[in-house]
């Protein structure tokens, strides 16, 4: 019998490296981008679990393509966000309070590098999801391994794999690219990724 009680504290204690992530014009507009081209590929698409979803900024996104939206999120983004009634609940997105194949989609962005334990964190995403799983990472060539509340930053190769061994098949992938000096230099910035869950 495993003796959870530790592991419930360390992550108590992560819970100090929480803060806040105020919407920004550039962050909403990106993810606008990806969102409404996965959309534009998945017409069985009806609703979505937003995990770690900040201030909910992106509920305006879905909605706009006809998708029920939820959110989730620690710490005081989530008062942030009813205060522009959004729908966003507060909750640990390794810990989900949903039964199994609550949602079509499950939406991630920004967020895996957030976990203490992604593999883990996957195999519960994936026990929610009907369907499908999003994901947005940031490329460590832009952010660097490391940085506040940065546990998990993975490269391409580390992600294909904890995909794989979580139960969920890429079914698309995409290196986002952007101008990173005055010189007009391209470099890779975020990771898009969806997947569809393995079944069985």
């Amino acid at each position: 019998m495993r003796n959870y009680e530790h592991i419930d504290g360390y992550i108590n204690k992560l819970y100090g490296d929480l803060y806040p992530q105020p919407q920004d014009e550039g962050h909403t507009a990106l993810a606008t981008k990806v969102i409404n081209h996965w959309l534009g590929r998945m017409t069985t698409c009806h609703s979505v679990l937003d995990v770690g979803c900040g201030e909910g900024f992106c509920q305006y996104a879905f909605e706009r393509q006809n998708v029920t939206y939820e959110g989730i999120a620690l710490g005081e983004d989530v008062d942030v966000a009813h205060s522009k009634g959004r729908n966003v609940k507060k909750m640990d997105f390794s810990f989900l309070d949903y039964p199994d194949n609550s949602f079509d989609l499950i939406f991630a962005r920004h967020a895996l590098e957030h976990s203490p334990m992604p593999l883990i964190t996957l195999m519960e995403w994936r026990r929610v999801a009907k369907n499908w799983l999003g994901i947005i990472l940031p490329h460590p060539d832009w952010y660097t391994y490391t940085g506040k509340n940065h546990y998990s930053v993975m490269n391409l190769d580390q992600i294909r794999n904890i995909l794989d061994v979580a139960g969920w098949n890429i079914m698309w992938e995409e290196v986002d690219m952007l101008p990173f000096n005055q010189e007009g230099e391209m470099k890779a910035h975020e990771i898009w990724l969806m997947s569809e869950k393995k079944r069985g």
